[in-house]
């Protein structure tokens, strides 16, 4: 039995290299309880949880957590940081954001240390893996519609890849690259990028790769080189790749770029027919990023086919609510537009305009020049034949002109002509009637009653339109609080991930760890923020799913979540921004103090932090520990005291004193007068 088993490992590894056909999921399924606990065994969950990962993600994520538990318990640190970054690839796919940033991170981690520590014939493999996690971190940002940040990390994915010679993160770099250049009219890069990672993939016989570049030329020859027959032609390799690998989620991706080459070839049948098979795989699967695409798709030909108004409002409304689920800022635009297209053909231009007003802002922020051209020349149409302004035409019809590389149709230009010379005549008719409304009112004496009831009405009528544009502002400042906490969140994930890095070349153990506990407060800051722009109140935090998740990324960060439980003793509570930082930065700072010091030598232990208002009003915060003690920790004689004075400092601006006990462990009480609810 154990040679058989040891025949079966090896004609599994020769299929990898392609010299046979590689064992179905059914054999590998087979073998594996006859496997000891080893490499073998690993080998054969990760093939499972890669056939998995584009049919069945609950499947594959078993399979991952399966190689997770052996690594840990065969001392396997190469196949744990592994594990942890296809985790964070799963969590990915399900659009689930902070759990696949959390894996990254964890990988990322791990391969830092393996670096570090590794040589001979590891190093290759984990050099893949550490670039292939910075890759994994730029699609994370990338699928947030983060594209600055996204391209920092491709960038710097493709640099590593080149350096260590790590083919294939390389050209899934370039790939997405090559979509973020392609988003933001940059043609001549974009398909660059493309060919050059098709290049690569064909090296290496990546089948997926080679595929996806397919996808990708394919998408620019028919978007913007108007030549989709032969678009066709690549979409179709694409498709028999992904039927030959059993690629389902793949699948889908191109049969909505199939559907959309018809849908450009005026074969509005065909193209539905695509569509619906896109979204079909899309549901099963529950792909909620393939299925924005799916359903946009669908509403991009509804009209064609002869769907109803209701039918096209309801299809749009559904799209931007998994827009909206998953952040997808490029679906959230084109459905926007799609309803002012639906309310501008009804006749409701006021909603149309709105509608469309709203995309814009979401466009100009991913630099979409292309769709923000043909938007802004519909809203010229909208004011200019509908709404008779032709001051707002005038402006939409200059903003289209700045997202037009080059107007080569002289007629355009003469209507921008048309409509100044007609608003400077009409400005000066205007000017004529007012003088001349003027002469007649001076011949005319209104009666006191009348005069009271047009004072009236014209306050009425100001009054009603300052309510408009006050909800108008109200509703783009939130978009844009929004959009800025998002931004400072990225911001400081890219910063706590420059402190990692830089963390790697500091070999003195009190600077490193100094930078560690800095990338700490900088992560504790950061997910303030994310709270902020995934809530419902902009302006307040919700403390106790706060503390929670601050105090699993600490756990993990010292890796002490085997023998370290956090009680939390917390009464619901929204707090305003600027009692949740220091207070965020005080539970961070005891956290750290407690995980460092208060369980050495392998000693289990537990964590309790409470958080309360007492009879006098004041809010309560305590953190205590039954660890070692002050006493037992002679670690504490000779460190900083950094964070005792930040504490310090802290709990001074929420009007606070920290009270300090020794009984049963460490324990510190905070009562604070300063505090704001949210």
């Amino acid at each position: 039995m154990k040679k058989r088993i040891i025949h079966f490992v090896l004609l599994f590894f020769v299929c990898q290299w392609g010299f046979c056909q590689a064992p179905t999921i059914d054999s590998l399924v087979a073998v594996l309880p006859k496997l000891p606990d080893g490499e073998e065994k690993i080998e054969v969950l990760n093939q499972l949880l890669k056939r998995y990962l584009n049919s069945d993600l609950g499947k594959s994520r078993n399979y991952a957590d399966r190689v997770v538990e052996l690594s840990r318990k065969t001392g396997n640190r190469v196949a744990l940081a592994t594990a942890y970054k296809d985790i964070g690839v799963i969590h990915l796919i399900g659009s689930v954001f902070d759990s696949a940033g959390y894996y990254n991170r964890l990988a990322l981690k791990e391969y830092d240390q393996l670096l570090k520590k590794s040589t001979g014939a590891d190093i290759a493999k984990i050099q893949e893996g550490y670039t292939g996690t910075v890759s994994n971190i730029g699609n994370w940002h990338y699928y947030q519609s983060a594209l600055d940040s996204a391209v920092v990390y491709h960038q710097q994915s493709v640099e590593l890849g080149q350096k260590w010679g790590a083919d294939k993160p390389k050209a899934n770099s370039l790939s997405t690259l090559a979509y973020i250049y392609l988003d933001q009219a940059k043609y001549e890069q974009a398909i660059e990028m493309h060919f050059e990672a098709l290049r690569t993939f064909e090296r290496l016989d990546n089948q997926d790769g080679i595929s996806r570049s397919y996808q990708g030329i394919g998408e620019i020859t028919c978007g913007y080189l108007n030549k989709c027959e032969q678009a066709l032609d690549y979409y179709r390799k694409a498709l028999k790749i992904k039927i030959e690998t059993g690629s389902e989620r793949g699948m889908a991706y191109v049969f909505r770029m199939i559907g959309g080459a018809h849908e450009k070839l005026s074969a509005i049948d065909s193209a539905f027919y695509y569509y619906e098979k896109a979204v079909a795989l899309a549901e099963k699967l529950n792909d909620k990023r393939l299925l924005v695409d799916g359903y946009s798709a669908l509403a991009s030909v509804a009209e064609a086919l002869g769907k109803s108004e209701e039918e096209r409002l309801a299809l749009n409304l559904k799209y931007i609510g998994v827009a909206e689920e998953i952040g997808r800022i490029d679906g959230l635009y084109v459905g926007y537009s799609n309803l002012g297209i639906i309310y501008q053909k009804r006749g409701e231009f006021a909603k149309a305009v709105a509608y469309n007003q709203k995309a814009a802002n979401l466009a100009e922020s991913q630099k979409n020049y292309g769709f923000l051209e043909r938007l802004y020349f519909r809203q010229y149409g909208i004011y200019k034949d509908h709404l008779r302004d032709e001051s707002n035409a005038l402006a939409a019809l200059e903003a289209y002109l700045v997202n037009h590389d080059s107007v080569s149709n002289a007629a355009k230009f003469q209507a921008v002509q048309d409509v100044s010379i007609r608003y400077e005549t009409e400005k000066k008719e205007v000017l004529i009637a007012e003088q001349q409304e003027d002469i007649r009112q001076g011949r005319i004496r209104f009666g006191l009653v009348a005069g009271i009831l047009a004072l009236a009405l014209a306050g009425g009528g100001l009054l009603f339109r300052l309510t408009r544009i006050l909800r108008k502002r109200n509703e783009e400042k939130e978009f844009l609080i929004k959009e800025i906490h998002h931004r400072v969140k990225n911001n400081l994930q890219v910063l706590s991930s420059l402190l990692h890095l830089q963390s790697r070349h500091i070999k003195d153990e009190t600077a490193l760890d100094a930078v560690r506990e800095g990338q700490n407060r900088v992560e504790a800051m950061g997910l303030i923020h994310q709270k902020l722009y995934m809530g419902d109140n902009l302006a307040a935090i919700e403390m106790r799913d706060y503390f929670y998740n601050l105090g699993d990324t600490l756990l993990d960060s010292f890796g002490l979540d085997d023998r370290v439980e956090i009680i939390y003793h917390l009464e619901p509570m929204r707090l305003d921004v600027d009692t949740a930082i220091p207070l965020g930065l005080i539970v961070n700072e005891l956290l750290t103090n407690s995980l460092k010091y208060a369980f050495p030598d392998g000693r289990q232990g537990i964590i309790e932090i409470s958080l309360w208002q007492n009879d006098k009003g004041k809010l309560c915060l305590r953190v205590a520990d039954n660890g070692v003690g002050q006493a037992g920790a002679p670690v504490l004689k000779t460190s900083t005291s950094f964070g005792s004075n930040l504490i310090e400092i802290l709990s001074k601006k929420l009007k606070g004193k920290p009270q300090v006990s020794h009984e049963n462990g460490y324990a510190t009480l905070i009562e604070m007068e300063q505090y704001r609810m949210g």
